[in-house]
């Protein structure tokens, strides 16, 4: 039977671990960075996780593409019917979290691991990232409130512009991270081109 003391102790595991992975990658931590965060023999991560590292790992990743998956569709619910709007929250959302580095991810973290755990990751992504905010700009151009010729491709790219706007220093621009996301909204949904 799995007590309570067990599970808050997994999930201060995740926790530290979840931190540690999302800002230096998997590649870079070692179980014993994990362990010196908990102040916790690296021995004792392996009572949670016996298969050690790589499984931490896919824990959290998922866990946290779970997160990001329940973040985006109440914010999309959270716009109505304006898929403007909707991409706004959507936004708000992403700069509200830890940035979740998918470029590293996929170029770096996944290649390390199994490939079975790291396709069952890619997927997860995709349907946790992508797939809401597809569906959101298909529904717009469905109503015919938008013209997108790749709304897979637009959902994608969206991500990647809005995960940027962390790595923007107030040195560089005066405004807010979410003044800076409803310029790039409203650049994006306008167009950039002069009429």
């Amino acid at each position: 039977m799995v007590t309570q003391e067990y599970n808050e102790s997994r999930e201060r595991l995740l926790d530290a671990a979840e931190t540690l992975f999302v800002q230096q990658g998997f590649t870079t931590i070692k179980l014993r960075h994990i362990a010196q965060a908990l102040q916790v023999k690296e021995s004792s991560l392996y009572y949670h996780f016996p298969n050690g590292k790589e499984q931490i790992y896919v824990e959290v990743i998922k866990r946290n593409l779970r997160r990001h998956h329940l973040g985006i569709r109440a914010a999309i619910a959270q716009g109505g019917d304006d898929w403007v709007l909707q991409l706004r929250h959507v936004a708000y959302w992403f700069l509200s979290q830890v940035p979740l580095d998918i470029m590293r991810m996929n170029k770096s973290d996944l290649p390390a691991i199994d490939a079975h755990s790291a396709q069952a990751i890619d997927d997860i992504a995709y349907e946790a990232l992508n797939l809401p905010i597809r569906h959101l700009l298909e529904n717009a151009v469905a109503k015919g409130d938008a013209l997108i010729p790749d709304c897979d491709l637009i959902a994608g790219i969206f991500i990647g512009m809005v995960s940027t706007i962390h790595i923007i220093k107030s040195e560089w621009n005066e405004k807010t991270k979410h003044q800076m996301a409803d310029t790039l909204i409203e650049s994006w949904v306008n167009g950039l081109k002069h009429r």
